[in-house]
């Protein structure tokens, strides 16, 4: 086996696996104590550098810490040390002729990443799709992806695991691949995968796919720019999804000079967000005047007493990492709109938190020195 062919392969594991980005990689094959670089893996897959047994086997190992550190394990056959060291070392597998009983025409050109995928459409007799997706796969994704995904919404059938491989892609790929799936009025498929990108892709990747929303001429850019700041905070949908690390997401933004996005998101954060996550993101920034922690629970007073009660709520049952109890309720309770305290103050009382309720009149009374 040429280096070539062996690249390829390691290639569809990487996508089989999540497609861990090359900085992923780097971090994993460090923690093995076989650090590659960044620009060393990137050789090893596009096959312009030999692919000794140690890389190869370092690289698969990655690529299943990766994928269950996502919560899709790999097969354990498809990362078999064994197995790819035979590969590696261009040892010729055993021909198994019982496995060529069951191929159909169709299966024998499918990469064996993409079988399991590509079986349930096979079955279902979306023999084209199937070989869409086979003859694609050595393809850019946007190429041939939307056909897949569009073609899967229309009949109904699942989709999450092609999603799944264009997860991780570049901010550029991610906006291509979005818009036409929305082109192609496959409405479930592009939502998904706008909403599994927003919660999935490392924070630093979230600046720029925003800003490629924004530079993008196709009128569903446009649509999803506007949704942007909703999703990642899972509006109407909490406590059922919502992205994690937040607060990263946020440092991401003001990093890219994004400031009226990550204002905005801040303040979403405060009002729309989970309880917990809005007290969580909040206890990662330092008590600053006027930092990101202030500016997120400002903002809950914005969804009226119901949202001061459910933070309230919170912090009576659970322990905030970063976060003082007292202090925060005290911050929260000098929030209240001067011109709604009596509004808040009965609402609290209502709910029999009649302490907080005098607190905050009495904060609302007083005259600043």
């Amino acid at each position: 086996m040429d280096d070539g062919s062996l690249a390829k392969q390691l290639g569809r594991l990487r996508i089989q696996a999540g497609n861990p980005s090359l900085r992923d990689l780097e971090r994993l094959t460090e923690r093995q104590g076989r650090r590659m670089s960044r620009a060393s893996i990137q050789d090893k897959f596009s096959g312009s550098s030999a692919l000794k047994v140690v890389h190869v086997l370092a690289l698969v190992q990655a690529c299943a810490e990766y994928a269950r550190s996502i919560g899709a394990p790999l097969p354990p056959a498809d990362t078999d040390e064994q197995t790819w060291h035979e590969r590696a070392t261009s040892l010729p597998k055993p021909h198994n002729p019982k496995a060529d009983d069951h191929n159909t025409e169709i299966g024998k050109t499918i990469p064996p990443d993409l079988k399991s995928l590509t079986a349930p459409l096979i079955s279902a007799g979306m023999d084209d799709i199937a070989r869409i997706a086979a003859e694609g796969i050595h393809h850019p994704l946007e190429t041939w992806l939307p056909t897949v995904l569009a073609a899967l919404d229309r009949t109904k059938m699942d989709f999450q695991g092609f999603i799944d491989l264009a997860i991780h892609e570049s901010a550029q790929q991610t906006t291509e691949i979005l818009t036409s799936i929305a082109e192609q009025e496959a409405e479930a498929a592009a939502d998904l995968y706008f909403k599994t990108c927003l919660r999935d892709k490392h924070p630093a990747e979230i600046p720029k796919f925003l800003v490629a929303l924004r530079r993008h001429t196709r009128e569903s850019s446009y649509w999803y720019e506007e949704r942007f700041i909703d999703t990642l905070v899972g509006k109407d949908e909490w406590p059922d999804t919502h992205r994690p690390n937040l607060a990263e997401v946020l440092r991401a933004l003001r990093t890219a000079t994004l400031k009226g996005d990550a204002d905005m998101l801040a303040e979403a954060i405060g009002v729309d967000s989970s309880p917990r996550v809005a007290l969580e993101t909040a206890g990662a920034f330092p008590d600053d005047f006027l930092g990101d922690r202030e500016r997120i629970l400002h903002a809950a007073h914005k969804g009226g007493p119901k949202r001061l009660l459910q933070l309230i709520a919170c912090l009576r049952q659970e322990e905030i990492p970063g976060i003082d109890p007292r202090e925060t309720l005290e911050f929260l309770l000098a929030s209240a709109p001067q011109g709604s305290s009596v509004d808040f103050s009965r609402a609290l009382n209502e709910a029999g938190m009649h302490t907080e309720a005098q607190k905050l009149l009495e904060l609302a009374n007083e005259i600043p020195s």
